[in-house]
């Protein structure tokens, strides 16, 4: 009998170097590739001390994206995922560049953070291995960052530096002019980049070394020419092949070694990077991967287990870290769940995704308390957008910031200013009320709630037995009027028999 597969999925990684398309679907939990393709886009070139994505570079990379629209045509949006990485996250205009591309490929953009972007990696690295249980050193060398990462079968500890091979290639060998000075400066440069990360990524803290990335696997490729290497790159090998392009001169002679025309121009800023992490982390042997980030988002994508594991451990996390009152967190949870519905209506953000952003922030709305209880939910919400928080994109990071900082006293609209934000104020009404019926921090029967839209705001209807027993009830509700009235909002208390 057949083992039952999984959908199809598809995952653009929109990288600081290439664009990656990867269409695939989970067979016993390995991935088979049905179709993949690669753009030399080169989204970090002349991004430079302005921070600004140049408007060519931006229409080569628009170009880009309306070909693979095409490939993303059959594919059902729920299992269709688009990420960004360094260059998205670094450059002033990156909205400008993500309101022309969402148009184009008709899907959000999930720009991640250097530390989700580190997971995900790991996670496509270890699906790509027999065994998952050795301590592992992943570095992926981008266009514009590099990642660190360790950890076994999950990524334990993940540093992204502010280093790649667009841009190292740019500002130590223009036009490809290649000389030893320009490699040692580019070689120091490096190393003192990676140097700090001796004590938790060295030798001593792995068993083994994985590369992966275009970077990585082109040095192993020029080595294979030279020498039959099975997709290892030792110390020994890795420093003959600098050598080599030392002597030419020039990257493009290393083309009849397996080094492609579009490569060459960023290929000694990447080899740099490489080089570099071999002397500050000592290793000796590394194994390269076909595996990386769009296989872990794949993975992940088709796994939705897996994805909900990872947010449901970032929780917990930071629930522990910061001494959260679980029972009062699951009280308001389970309320914020119950009124959802009577707001659908007026829900701003997709259903699903207003529900998830809910309960997250319903769990983590008292965030703040160790740090201040005066202004308690102001660093909550600092802390949300900023923190690590794997399995959230930056996207929900500020949502759920958004929610947390206006869950008490007065309402304040959205200091982000990013493309794609939008204040949903039934969410925030729904979370407000949750923690509002709370307040006392016990468990209790609560009464039905009947919760409508009306004209200019909401209508609130209560037992009217009930709320005679609760006038501190009544008295926060009609507060809630006077803090609705700032937005154009209202909320009328109506009573019941």
């Amino acid at each position: 009998m057949n083992q039952p597969t999984g959908p199809v999925c598809a995952v653009l990684d929109l990288g600081s170097n290439s664009f990656h398309l990867l269409v695939g679907r989970l067979e016993a939990g390995r991935i088979v590739t049905l179709d993949r393709r690669k753009d030399m886009v080169r989204l970090a070139q002349d991004l430079g001390e302005d921070g600004l994505l140049d408007e060519k570079v931006m229409q080569r990379a628009l170009d880009s994206l309306a070909v693979f629209s095409q490939q993303l045509r059959g594919i059902a949006r729920g299992n269709l995922r688009v990420v960004g990485t360094n260059t998205l996250r670094a450059a002033r205009n990156a909205d400008v560049f993500l309101e022309r591309a969402e148009k184009i490929i008709g899907v959000p953009i999930d720009v991640i953070s250097g530390q989700e972007e580190g997971r995900l990696i790991f996670l496509g690295v270890v699906k790509g291995h027999a065994s998952n249980a050795v301590r592992r050193l992943v570095v992926d060398i981008g266009g514009g960052s590099t990642e660190f990462i360790v950890g076994r079968r999950k990524a334990k500890r993940v540093e992204s530096l502010f280093i790649g091979c667009v841009s190292m290639s740019e500002r130590f060998f223009p036009e490809r002019r290649i000389s030893r000075a320009r490699y040692e400066r580019a070689l120091t440069l490096a190393r003192a980049e990676i140097q700090h990360l001796a004590d938790g990524y060295g030798a001593a803290r792995w068993d083994e070394a994985v590369g992966t990335s275009g970077t990585i696997r082109y040095v192993e490729a020029v080595i294979d020419r030279i020498t039959p290497c099975d997709h290892l790159i030792t110390r020994e090998a890795l420093d003959a092949v600098v050598e080599r392009l030392l002597a030419s001169r020039r990257a493009d002679v290393l083309e009849s070694l397996g080094l492609s025309s579009e490569r060459a121009p960023v290929f000694p800023g990447g080899l740099a990077i490489l080089h570099a992490a071999f002397i500050e982390l000592g290793i000796q042997r590394m194994h390269v991967s076909d595996y990386a980030l769009k296989e872990g988002v794949l993975y992940e994508l088709a796994d939705q287990g897996e994805h909900e594991d990872t947010r449901r451990q970032t929780i917990d996390y930071l629930g522990k870290q910061f001494a959260i009152d679980r029972r009062q967190a699951a009280r308001v949870e389970r309320l914020a769940r119950s009124l959802l519905p009577q707001v659908s209506a007026r829900l701003r953000t997709e259903r699903n995704y207003a529900l998830q952003a809910l309960l997250a922030a319903a769990q983590l709305h008292e965030l703040g308390l160790t740090i201040s209880h005066s202004g308690y939910h102001k660093h909550g919400a600092y802390l949300l957008e900023h923190a690590d928080m794997p399995g959230f994109s930056r996207s929900e990071q500020k949502m759920l910031s958004f929610l947390v900082l206006n869950h008490r006293r007065k309402l304040r609209a959205p200091e982000v200013a990013s493309y794609r934000f939008e204040a949903d104020w039934a969410l925030v009404l729904v979370l407000r009320l949750a923690c509002l019926f709370n307040r006392m921090r016990v468990d209790q029967r609560l009464p039905s709630i009947r919760l409508s839209p009306v004209r200019k705001g909401w209508d609130i209807e209560l037992p009217a037995v009930w709320l005679r027993k609760h006038p501190l009830v009544e008295e926060d509700l009609r507060a809630e009027n006077d803090y609705l009235a700032a937005i154009g909002s209202s909320l009328t208390l109506r009573t019941r028999r």
